[in-house]
């Protein structure tokens, strides 16, 4: 067999339109799926599956031989270029030639993706995870989950392999003389950073830390970008004057921070321009009680700019709602927010959806199909008293640490899991 391939594929399904009960016709395009043919192995198959829910019982294929081809079974028949195959399991194929003798056996399978691509499924880790861990921030460091913990007057950290989560190392007071502040805590060029006391230290395994040699005293650590062909880490000086660095040591300072930049719990987003892969963006969200209660505070720059631009504004019809204890992820390509119930009368639950930005942190919408959180989500957030961590891993698992539960989620995109068959 040299050459094999299938034709459309029309498959009908129910969904409700407008209350009625509606049948629907889905086509997949042949030509989109081409097949795979390994002589070796006498396999044929497709490298990407086809959509869930594709009936593959009534399949046409048309296939080019060396000779007459024959559908293997208990009695051999001839195959048809007309005939329609049943695929829910794999057909065996075997091509005669002109002298009458059989060639090698060839099996086709027709891949079909088992689950919604674009849905998010999620899991619960039935694991070790410290129930004393209350205020937390996680990283991911070094194919491991580090969650740094603040307990009285210092921080602890307890971690686990992305591969694990189920066994958690006891938690470990990190070695700094003074209390750190563990919302700063970064991975930046391979390496831990946090503050402490305004001085900035940093560690190779999170329970380590030594100070850095820099004499530039630090109010926060705003976010960072850590690309192989650019690579700064930006913060506020305890003057409020934005600065940034290559080596953590020498620090470069700007102008003042504007009095409506986040104070606060600092998330980040950095990027590379869909324009121009050699600039990078960077969007930040944080709190800010100062100025309006009602929406998130985004702000943004690029990598060739020193200014921030506000994203924040009361008048976008599209903001993004001011969610307590709200977290922002760069995933799939685009920015996601998500976090507690809203403020100011707001009646956003927690939990209750993602919000996504198409457009870098300006324009916001609630992400009603396909991906959703758990139920129990919305009453662990409540047991946890809004305590709780994330991490994305580089297998694009979203994993969630709640606190005083001691539960731990794992959620993806399926599409984000595939991988060629």
């Amino acid at each position: 067999i040299t050459a094999f391939s299938i034709s459309d594929i029309e498959t009908k399904y129910k969904a409700t339109i407008d209350g009625k009960d509606t049948t629907l016709v889905a086509k997949v395009i042949g030509t989109d799926y081409p097949f795979v043919i390994d002589q070796n192995l006498g396999l044929i198959y497709n490298l990407d599956s086809l959509p869930v829910g594709t009936d593959i019982s009534k399949i046409v294929a048309k296939i080019t031989a060396d000779g007459t081809i024959f559908i293997a079974a208990e009695t051999d028949s001839i195959w048809e270029e007309k005939d329609s195959l049943d695929f829910k399991n794999p057909i065996q194929f075997k091509v005669m030639s002109q002298l009458g003798t059989y060639g090698r056996t060839y099996t086709a399978k027709v891949n079909v993706h088992q689950q919604d691509p674009n849905a998010m499924s999620w899991g619960k880790l039935v694991s070790n995870f410290s129930t004393m861990v209350q205020k937390q921030k996680a990283v991911y460091f070094n194919q491991q989950v580090l969650v740094f913990a603040e307990q009285e007057d210092q921080v602890y950290i307890t971690s686990t392999h992305q591969e694990d989560g189920r066994e958690w190392t006891e938690l470990q007071a990190i070695d700094i003389p003074v209390k750190a502040d563990y919302t700063s805590v970064i991975v930046w060029k391979d390496v831990l950073y946090i503050l402490a006391n305004n001085e900035l230290y940093q560690s190779s395994n999170g329970l380590n830390w030594t100070k850095t040699a820099t004499e530039q005293k630090l109010n926060s650590i705003i976010a960072c970008i850590d690309i192989e062909d650019e690579q700064k880490l930006f913060g506020i000086t305890t003057d409020n004057i934005y600065t940034e660095s290559t080596d953590g040591i020498v620090w470069e300072n700007h102008a003042a921070i504007s009095d409506d930049f986040p104070q606060a719990i600092y998330h980040y987003a950095s990027y590379s321009l869909n324009t121009n892969k050699n600039i990078h963006r960077t969007v930040v969200m944080g709190q800010n009680n100062l100025i309006s209660d009602t929406v998130n505070v985004v702000w943004s720059k690029l990598s060739d700019e020193h200014e921030w631009t506000e994203l924040t504004m009361d008048e976008n019809p599209n903001y993004c709602p001011n969610l307590r204890n709200s977290s922002m992820i760069y995933y799939n390509d685009q920015l996601y927010v998500f976090g507690g119930p809203g403020k100011s009368g707001s009646s956003a639950k927690a939990f209750d959806y993602f919000y996504t930005s198409k457009d870098n942190g300006i324009g916001w919408s609630k992400v009603t199909e396909k991906m959703a959180f758990p139920e129990e989500f919305n009453k662990l957030y409540s047991s946890s008293n809004g305590n709780y961590s994330f991490i994305v891993d580089d297998k694009q698992f979203i994993w969630i640490m709640w606190g005083s539960t001691g539960e731990v989620w794992k959620g993806r995109i399926n599409k984000l899991g595939f991988v060629n068959q």
